[in-house]
């Protein structure tokens, strides 16, 4: 191709990079402090972020290990996973808490003491751990379920039925599924046969059949329903 051809006019106008880039450096002279303060400023801001990130990095992997021994020493006192309430572990989930309370570890050390302070009947303690376990927990956390009924069950062993009815019943209204929602109304219909209300137990009780799946459990649930009716 043929260069395009430069008249006079063009020849005389100055550069507009190099008018730019005197532009640039004459801004540079006149603010040298401005900019190297604001140079300072982002290297800080890197460093501080940097050192923010390995912090937290080293946090979550202690508070896991302290949380990993925790369950270790939960395991050996109960092997079977049959709910056997041990001291020496809770102990353990409570340091978890106490040392690296906004840690991942810290949540899952709340909810296995929920259930260790249920289990040796500190249902208080078990509400109280519970409910904070829920108050930090993301909304897709399926453990926040099992917590609502632990402060259920917790209650119901209080006889505090009106606050036990309180907690199923927010499980019910989250529709978490027909396996969650059928043992929600299976509790509560539990929660009001315990209370002598015969009616309302009657009508949980078939709302729970008609979420099961399971045979044994509406086997149980149609012979619930045939003693009441």
């Amino acid at each position: 191709m043929v260069a395009a051809k430069m008249d006079k006019k063009d020849l005389e106008q100055p550069d507009a990079f190099q008018e730019f880039v005197g532009k640039v450096a004459s801004y540079a002279r006149e603010n040298r402090q401005k900019l190297y303060a604001a140079a300072g400023a982002l290297a800080l801001l890197i460093v501080l972020g940097a050192g923010y990130f390995f912090y937290s990095a080293h946090t979550e992997s202690e508070a896991a290990r302290l949380y990993f021994e925790a369950r270790m020493k939960l395991m050996s006192a109960d092997p079977m996973g049959t709910g056997l309430a041990d001291p020496a572990a809770a102990k353990a989930f409570e340091g978890v808490v106490e040392k690296y309370p906004s840690s991942d570890a810290a949540q899952g050390a709340r909810y296995e003491l929920g259930n260790l302070y249920f289990t040796a009947g500190e249902f208080d303690r078990s509400i109280q751990v519970y409910r904070v376990f829920i108050d930090k927990a993301s909304g897709k956390d399926i453990r926040t379920v099992y917590a609502w009924f632990g402060i259920g069950y917790a209650y119901e062993a209080k006889k505090e039925y009106d606050k036990a009815l309180e907690a199923f019943t927010r499980v019910a209204d989250s529709k978490p599924g027909n396996v969650h929602e059928g043992i929600s109304y299976r509790n509560i219909a539990r929660v009001y046969e315990e209370m002598n209300d015969r009616g309302k137990a009657l009508d949980f009780y078939r709302k729970a059949l008609e979420k099961s799946k399971d045979p044994a459990a509406s086997s149980l649930l149609k012979r619930k329903i045939a003693q009441l009716g």
